[in-house]
């Protein structure tokens, strides 16, 4: 059976101000799942992969997004080293080719796990495309995360959006528990309080947290941190996905005790972090599934045919070996579902 926790979250504040609309869950939510059973691909979930750390996780007709970014623009200057001081790019392009070909519905959530561009820069215009602009769409971050797309014009007039503060420990339910009885939510959206990974150097850059909207960003350095988050949705009685996957790090204390059926994790920028594959794998579990995140090179086309050929695939043999032989360690390909 698996490990539950008693709801200690109160009602989110949302930076739109209909935040307590979304309701908590009302007695306990599982942390982690019931232990998988039958054939792969037979819990009717689908995880698809949007490259870099974005993510689609599908299921009865609902639809969730993390970190959706599409655009992939340059982020170095000529001798390879990152740049942040280059000007925001939005591929408009790719944008209405992803929503036409792939993210044929909008979603009902985009969770962020932090603000960097390479997670939050497409998110307002996702949220402005024609094809989803009159959706209410839930979108959850920090409070620096929920400033930034503030700043960028979020939710806009006229629209349905919502943006929710969460910080960790939040576990909200959807759809709303109805007033006149109880009833079993269809899934649960547990928040966790992460942390972003620690290149050489023991830094990343750009870091910095905000109380207000700023300036409009202009460049890949004005979309901060602002802290980082994990989540995990738990579909019913059938199935419980962790996505620790927007950098390559984790709060081991947050998420101590959970034990998801599949686990997103980031694999890249962890020089700085001691035994980081290994310490997820144990604080977590060892999930049956893991699918690893955030290992391509972040600027390839999505449409163009070798973008498969820039993920770092050498992390699946890694993550392989650290699980063993009594679990699995995904593979993705860009844009094509996997059957969970």
């Amino acid at each position: 059976m698996s490990r539950r926790n008693v709801l200690r979250s109160g009602v989110v504040a949302g930076a739109a101000g209909a935040a307590s609309t979304l309701g908590t869950a009302s007695a306990t939510v599982p942390r982690g799942g019931p232990a998988r059973t039958g054939r792969p691909g037979s819990s009717g979930v689908k995880l698809r992969w949007l490259g870099v750390a974005g993510w689609e996780l599908s299921f009865d007709g609902h639809r969730i997004l993390v970190d959706p970014y599409l655009t992939r623009q340059p982020y170095t200057d000529s001798d390879g080293a990152a740049d942040m001081k280059r000007k925001l790019q939005v591929n408009h392009r790719m944008i209405d080719w992803v929503l036409r070909e792939h993210l044929t519905s909008a979603p009902e959530f985009i969770l962020l796990t932090h603000g960097h561009w390479d997670h939050l820069a497409d998110v307002p215009h996702l949220l402005d495309h024609p094809a989803w602009r009159d959706r209410e769409i839930n979108v959850l971050g920090t409070e620096t995360h929920l400033h930034l797309l503030t700043a960028m014009g979020v939710p806009g007039t006229g629209r349905e959006h919502r943006l929710v503060t969460v910080e960790g420990e939040e576990v909200l339910r959807h759809p709303l528990m109805p007033s006149d009885k109880p009833s079993r939510p269809d899934f649960t959206i547990e928040v966790v309080r992460s942390l972003h990974s620690q290149l050489g150097g023991y830094g990343f850059d750009p870091y910095g947290t905000l109380t207000a909207p700023p300036a409009r960003p202009r460049t890949l350095g004005d979309l901060v941190e602002g802290g980082t988050l994990g989540y995990q949705v738990t579909v019913g009685d059938r199935l419980s996905v962790m996505f620790l996957s927007g950098s390559a790090n984790f709060a081991a204390r947050a998420v101590a005790g959970a034990t998801p059926d599949v686990l997103v994790l980031g694999a890249s920028g962890h020089a700085a972090v001691h035994d980081y594959f290994e310490r997820a794998v144990a604080a977590l579990g060892r999930p049956p599934v893991i699918v690893p995140s955030h290992h391509d090179d972040l600027v390839t086309a999505l449409d163009d045919p070798t973008v498969h050929d820039t993920v770092n695939r050498r992390v699946v043999d890694r993550l392989q070996q650290v699980l063993g032989a009594d679990g699995r360690v995904l593979d993705p390909r860009h844009l094509e579902p996997l059957e969970l």
